[in-house]
């Protein structure tokens, strides 16, 4: 056993969220660059966005509606 395999959950899940904020810190700092020196790009990018959105909003609604028919089906 690998000896990150051995870590308990909480601090498995501790380094996770630490790297999600600071990939959101990231982001934001990218983001307030784009909005400074192309505004064109940063209306394309917010597009871009709301498309990720929507696509990731269809599949949990098509994950979560096959678990939810499989689980109906089992019980």
């Amino acid at each position: 056993m690998s000896k990150a395999a051995g870590q308990p959950l909480p601090n498995a899940f501790s380094k996770v969220v630490d790297l999600l904020v600071e990939s959101r810190i990231r982001i934001d700092a990218m983001e307030q660059i784009l909005v400074k020196t192309n505004s064109v790009a940063y209306e394309l990018y917010l597009g871009a966005i709301e498309t990720l959105r929507a696509q990731k909003a269809a599949e949990m609604k098509k994950i979560l509606t096959v678990r939810l028919k499989s689980e109906l089906s089992e019980g």
